[in-house]
């Protein structure tokens, strides 16, 4: 049986996603008023923003005589507006109406979210100009960066927000919309602790089918502050294993070879060895190959839960052609 969400799936409109997002935001003003500032203040870059010690306020559709925001966050002296777009472009005219929803507030941000970072025309420029001079700051931002961000904020000992941001990440990459656009890039990257051999000896990985778990196409096999191992996702299986008839049945409409049974089973049969139990209610990772890099955690602390890592930190300019050049490449970087 599946666990409950923290963010509802039922729903993919704009105002569904634009809700999961502000509950996000909640939850961390909630949990850490310090650390939500931090995070606000990464996010806003540029933008001068400064706070005050008073509390927030948090809430979605808001009308203005013109239109309808998205969603809001406010206080006496300060006013975050959200506008999200799910498909390309924001229109100037509606953005424009938006405006009226800030009054009297000493710091005042509009903030564009979006799966992609729309082009800065000359349009939008202007508008952006003349925000500025109603003291509006205008800051364009995505998905992708609102998790990054959130992630560099969070210490590994927050764990409810922790897991609240890695179900709001899968809730992103489930999305239909494709929230987030990056996947081709990132590696998941989970810590292996006791079962390190057995991932790389099998060339996969395992975890509860519950566990939210965004799309990669890459897989690093973390231990001792290190991915030690990455390969190149080829499929990810829900299965049920009966090991006294060595069968497998897959429960996602993934095709297994007769090899790549195999290798489950003998995930199945290894688990006992770290007190798993693994034979139901499992999802595996199955890579063709695992090679050996040594892509180094540098920052205090292993990792708790699973990491989501962006290649192109690494390769700025375009991802090698070649599983064995990245696996190089990574070997002579670091992360924090």
């Amino acid at each position: 049986m599946r666990s409950i969400h923290y963010f509802p799936r039922y729903s993919q409109r704009e105002n569904a996603v634009t809700n999961n997002t502000l509950l996000l935001f909640l939850r961390l003003m909630e949990a850490s008023r310090t650390k939500f500032e931090s995070f606000i203040t990464r996010l806003a870059g540029d933008a001068d923003l400064e706070f005050s010690p008073q509390w927030l306020r948090i809430g979605q559709q808001q009308s203005t005589r013109g239109s309808v925001v998205d969603g809001y966050i406010a206080q006496d002296s300060f006013k975050i507006a959200v506008e999200t777009k799910l498909t390309p472009g924001f229109a100037v005219e509606q953005l424009e109406r938006h405006l009226e929803i800030f009054s009297r507030e000493d710091h005042r941000l509009l903030v564009l979210l979006a799966p992609h970072p729309p082009k800065v025309t000359e349009e939008l420029t202007a508008f952006r100009d003349r925000a500025r001079q109603k003291r509006v700051s205008i800051l364009i931002t995505t998905f992708e960066r609102i998790i990054e961000v959130m992630h560099a904020v969070l210490s590994p000992n927050d764990e409810e927000m922790n897991a609240l941001l890695d179900d709001f990440e899968a809730f992103c990459g489930e999305s239909k919309h494709r929230l987030l656009p990056n996947d081709r890039f990132m590696m998941f990257s989970p810590p292996c602790g006791p079962s390190h051999l057995d991932n790389e000896q099998l060339q996969l990985y395992y975890c509860p089918t519950d566990r939210p778990i965004r799309r990669a196409d890459y897989l690093g096999i973390y231990y001792d502050r290190s991915v030690r191992s990455i390969g190149k996702i080829s499929k990810v299986a829900d299965c049920e294993i009966d090991l006294a008839a060595s069968e497998v049945t897959i429960l996602n409409n993934v095709l297994l070879t007769e090899p790549e049974k195999a290798r489950v089973i003998d995930a199945a049969k290894l688990a006992p060895n770290h007190d798993w139990d693994i034979t139901t209610g499992h999802r595996f990772y199955l890579c063709d190959e695992l090679l050996t890099t040594n892509y180094r955690k540098t920052s205090p602390g292993g990792i708790q839960s699973a990491r989501m890592l962006d290649l192109r930190k690494v390769f700025s300019q375009s991802l090698p052609a070649t599983l064995l050049e990245i696996a190089q490449g990574l070997g002579e970087a670091s992360w924090t």
